[in-house]
């Protein structure tokens, strides 16, 4: 982790594709492991978009890359946005 380049782009690239790869693989695990998924959809993007967290914590704190963490937190703010305005959870 120590070579990976502080750029915000890469902190963007990375912010938006874990919480999608984590979403896949939780979606295919609870559909081979259980019969009947008991998650709905909101729940599983929300448990998705909450694995960047420990990761962005990880990057600011101990490898000290704070464009690449600025850069995630960015790709997690419109993830969540879109995640809000997709589920139509704003009311005016």
């Amino acid at each position: 982790m120590d070579k990976l380049k502080d750029h915000m782009l890469l902190g963007v690239f990375i912010g938006a594709v874990v919480p999608i790869i984590s979403y896949a693989i939780l979606l295919i695990l609870l559909e081979h492991v259980l019969d009947e998924n008991p998650l709905r959809e909101s729940t599983m993007q929300v448990i998705a978009l909450f694995v960047n967290f420990p990761l962005f914590r990880t990057m600011l704190t101990k490898y000290k890359k704070d464009k690449l963490g600025r850069g995630m937190l960015l790709s997690t703010f419109v993830l969540a946005i879109w995640y809000i305005v997709h589920h139509n959870m704003l009311q005016f």
